[in-house]
């Protein structure tokens, strides 16, 4: 299989990783500044270099566009033409509804999917490459049709699945709607919140010498960089302002009801309870269990073993809490109830306490 990966920033470079640990036979090539190009053929992320796009594009299985979408919107009309319907060409970006007006705008020639990966990180570029990226990242496909159901199933999504991605089906209208509401719209909240702080931070008043916890959680997102954010706002404008203009209402309402709120909060409570715990994204989520262990050399090494000794297999991991010469706190996540209820008995049988995360 032939792939090409156009932009090997964090997300291209980490998919070539990612597929290339589950299917080294594929020759993956590369498209992007030549200073890149040279750092992921020293890395072995790539193995060729897209040296004449698009045209080297021609006999690729799959293209994935990897860049921002002023990028993606160029790179497909340039792809046009050139690969026919056996190559599917997917983007990776955050909005769908742009490129498939622009694509059947062109009657595209290559079979379109749009994607749109759940999944990313603090860090950015080929130097924060992570293969394990994708693992239980909810994976977003628009565009898939009786048409090209099973040309996808068989290429793409077999694809995305190998490399632990999870897989979601959606329209180019309802992803965009979603993303207003659970993405776009907490990005905005969030800057609204930090410069409305900001702005009254002095000696007097140490607003942001304050403003830890519950207020630096929810507010992580406001470093994001405003350049990838301006087309994303520009692309899904409406939906965004649709979003904004039901939050001012609902803000409205409680402004006139601020001593009477239980009702909100019991149902956020109840809301936010929906919210998958332990996946990327918000579909199908993992089983946790907490391991306490003790600090000291080979702990994770040990508990590992423990369980791949026994076919289990782990999901996900995280160290939630550290105490130098004390122990900690580690997360475990697994695919399903019954897979978690083994583990415990396996760890809690080698000396570490273990149990369900409520």
């Amino acid at each position: 299989m032939k792939i090409v990966i156009s932009g090997l920033g964090l997300m291209g470079s980490s998919l070539a990783l990612a597929i290339k640990n589950k299917h080294p036979e594929t020759e993956i090539w590369g498209y992007d500044f030549p200073s890149i190009i040279s750092q992921a053929l020293e890395k072995k992320i790539i193995d060729k270099a897209v040296k004449n796009w698009p045209e080297s594009c021609a006999e690729a299985d799959i293209v994935f566009l990897a860049t921002p979408i002023q990028i993606i919107e160029k790179q497909l009309r340039e792809l046009n033409k050139i690969v026919g319907k056996n190559t599917i060409v997917t983007d990776l970006g955050s909005t769908k509804q742009n490129v498939h007006r622009i694509v059947d705008a062109l009657n595209f020639s290559g079979t379109f999917i749009g994607g749109h990966p759940m999944t990313g990180s603090e860090k950015s570029g080929l130097e924060a490459a992570n293969p394990l990226l994708y693992e239980n990242a909810v994976y977003i496909l628009t565009g898939i049709n009786s048409e090209n159901q099973e040309f996808a199933d068989n290429k793409l999504i077999s694809l995305l699945e190998d490399i632990k991605a999870r897989v979601l089906l959606l329209t180019p209208e309802a992803h965009d709607e979603i993303m207003a509401m659970i993405s776009h719209l907490p990005q905005l909240i969030a800057i609204n919140l930090v410069n409305m702080v900001g702005k009254r931070n002095n000696p007097d008043k140490p607003y942001l010498d304050l403003a830890a916890g519950g207020f630096r959680d929810l507010t992580r997102i406001a470093s994001s960089n405003f350049s990838i954010w301006k087309d994303i706002l520009e692309r899904n404008r409406e939906n965004i302002k649709k979003a904004l203009q039901e939050l001012i209402e609902l803000l409205e309402k409680q402004s006139q009801n601020i001593g009477d709120l239980s009702e909100d909060f019991h149902s956020a409570n109840y809301y936010r309870q929906q919210i998958p715990k332990a996946s990327k994204g918000f579909l199908h989520p993992l089983i946790d269990v907490l391991v306490y262990v003790q600090d000291e050399p080979g702990t994770i090494a040990r508990m590992s073993n423990a369980l791949a000794e026994q076919g289990i297999n782990i999901r996900d991991i995280e160290l939630l809490k550290v105490r130098e010469k004390e122990g900690g706190v580690f997360r475990i996540s697994f695919a399903d109830l019954e897979e978690a209820k083994q583990a415990i008995t396996i760890l809690n049988n080698n000396n570490f306490r273990a149990f369900l995360r409520e």
